[in-house]
């Protein structure tokens, strides 16, 4: 029992012995009342005079904000107010402004009020005096970062009457998390989201990511360009309220050109005097437009090169090729360059083999049905003049 009376005397004369502070620092009260990064915050700070009998006077308040608070200017001294003074239980409220980092993460975050003041005692005595003080407080903020969301895909082309599962990176690149986090994709008259759409993922913390599989299909009839469906997020943040969020995401079409769709083929070979003509056909047998089509003949190692242009679905072209000094069976092998919608490059190429018959062959034949033609000519001619002469000595 002795043991416990000097342990409360001992805290007894520590309490008398120490200096009271009759200035009393309110907790802070500041707007907005829930603080997102980047927020301007006005902060009010209430001071009283708790001491009954004396007063204080230069009164000098100052804040000392951590990060992510940083303070804007407002009073001559930047993080400084003055009172001139307060009387016995009389109260007066200082100002300040804040500003938040945009980066900060959902957090509490410390500022430090400290009061410097004089007290008053025996006021109008002769033995008036001033007493300095000085008293810190510490409080703590609450700042609700807010999530923010990305996406980001893996392969965003399709091609129409497919259906394909692409994967959607959903990124939190926000300050804050995301709670009762929930997705849902929809998409348009021209590519559908099969299946519901709706994937529940809960909690994503801020920074983190999160991947899902959704599969889409593209309706037959569709045409190559961009076409956007939409992943429509709703969650709850840090600070309790309910967000909602529309991303948009673009799809390519793309009307892919498949190998067996353009056609090479030998239209016709005609001799002309001295050379052949060679008209060569290319057919676009797809649904996809063929462009800047080119179509280049290599006889014997020489390239004759024309320009076909723009071959639509359903469509054709003949080019004629002219060649001179091409003899007995030679192979003509014929390539077609073109491109597609987005500028890719494709190569087909094809081989005829065409047996070109010796054109002097057929230059001597003429030459010999001419003199065949003219000797019977001249055996016609013999024979009336014979059988004239003959007719004459029978007179």
């Amino acid at each position: 029992m002795k043991l416990k009376y000097f342990f409360i005397l001992m805290f007894g004369l520590i309490y008398l012995l120490s200096p009271i502070n009759c200035i009393q620092i309110d907790k802070p009260q500041y707007e907005p009342v829930k603080i997102h990064p980047g927020d301007d915050v006005d902060l009010w700070i209430k001071i009283t005079n708790n001491n009954y009998n004396n007063e204080v006077k230069n009164i000098i308040v100052k804040i000392s904000p951590h990060y992510p608070f940083e303070l804007r200017q407002i009073h001559p001294t930047i993080g400084k107010a003055e009172i001139s003074h307060l009387n016995p239980g009389e109260s007066d409220i200082v100002y300040f402004k804040l500003h938040v980092n945009e980066n900060a993460p959902s957090d509490n975050y410390r500022i430090d009020i400290t009061v410097n003041y004089d007290e008053i005692y025996n006021k109008g005595s002769d033995d008036e005096r001033l007493i300095h003080y000085n008293i810190t407080k510490v409080y703590y903020l609450p700042v609700y970062g807010i999530a923010k969301f990305q996406i980001i895909i893996d392969n965003n082309s399709i091609s129409p009457s497919k259906s394909k599962t692409i994967t959607i990176r959903l990124i939190n690149e926000g300050t804050g998390n995301a709670k009762y986090l929930s997705v849902n994709f929809f998409g348009n008259n021209k590519i559908n989201v099969l299946g519901s759409g709706n994937y529940y993922i809960g909690f994503l913390k801020a920074k983190c990511e999160r991947d899902t599989p959704i599969t889409i299909y593209a309706v037959p009839e569709i045409e190559n360009g961009i076409y956007t469906i939409y992943a429509n997020i709703n969650w709850i943040g840090d600070d309790g309220n309910f967000y909602n969020y529309t991303i948009p995401i673009n799809i390519k079409v793309v009307k892919k050109i498949y190998k067996n769709q353009p056609f090479i083929y030998l239209d016709d070979v005609d001799f002309k005097d001295d050379s052949y003509e060679v008209t060569i056909g290319v057919a676009n047998r797809g649904l996809s437009k063929m462009r800047h089509c080119v179509l280049t003949l290599n006889v014997n190692g020489k390239n004759y090169t024309k320009y076909v242009g723009d071959l639509d679905e359903d469509d054709y072209d003949t080019l004629v090729y002219t060649l001179y000094d091409v003899n007995g069976t030679v192979p003509l092998n014929v390539f077609l360059d073109y491109f597609d919608d987005y500028q890719n490059e494709y190569t087909v190429s094809k081989t005829f083999i065409v047996n070109f018959e010796h054109k002097e062959v057929k230059e001597n034949n003429y030459w010999i049905i001419g003199i065949l033609i003219t000797i019977g000519v001249l055996l016609l001619i013999y024979l009336r003049k014979r059988r004239k002469r003959e007719s004459f000595e029978e007179i």
